[in-house]
């Protein structure tokens, strides 16, 4: 395998790196999260969240504070365990995928265009059963942020595919 050239290496594109730095940014915070809910497995939610809605200066009453607190009360340490788990592996895909679309790894462009593309169909159908013009706006931000992408990875592809063939005829 030939030695990668300083001058050969192709920076990642500023749309690349926006959405490299706000993967970055949710993988750093979901970690933050994950952790918060591993450390709370063995105690008392309910009495947490009291404490919270009595700092905040909220009415125990609140119609809202009471079923939160019943529902608090029968949260099971396994389903936190669970949660925090699955929410830190989720945050290493989104670190290792910010990571790599920073340094211009193609790998992570595929990936992109993959993970953007597979909410597509799901945000479809459920505009067409309950539309409103918040998931209308969102599904079509989403939709050209893909089409950006797609359209991005394909011209940086090419540009690969024509540097190596380049590189074969030396």
């Amino acid at each position: 395998m030939p030695a990668k050239n300083p001058d050969n290496w192709v920076r990642a594109p500023l749309g690349l790196r926006l959405i490299a730095a706000a993967k970055l940014a949710k993988g750093a915070i979901l970690s933050l999260l994950s952790l918060g809910i591993l450390d709370v497995v063995h105690k008392d939610l309910a009495a947490m969240a009291l404490r919270f809605v009595q700092i905040a200066r909220i009415s125990p009453e609140n119609r809202y504070v009471v079923p939160m607190l019943e529902k608090l009360g029968l949260v099971e340490p396994a389903t936190l365990v669970r949660l925090g788990i699955l929410s830190a592996i989720y945050a290493t895909v989104l670190l290792v995928e910010g990571l790599g679309l920073w340094l211009g790894a193609a790998w992570a462009e595929y990936i992109v265009v993959i993970s953007s593309g597979l909410f597509v169909p799901e945000e479809c159908l459920v505009l067409l059963q309950h539309f409103t013009w918040l998931r209308l706006s969102i599904l079509l931000i989403n939709g050209v942020i893909l089409v950006y992408v797609a359209i991005l990875v394909w011209d940086r592809y090419k540009l690969r595919r024509s540097a190596r063939t380049a590189a074969g005829t030396r």
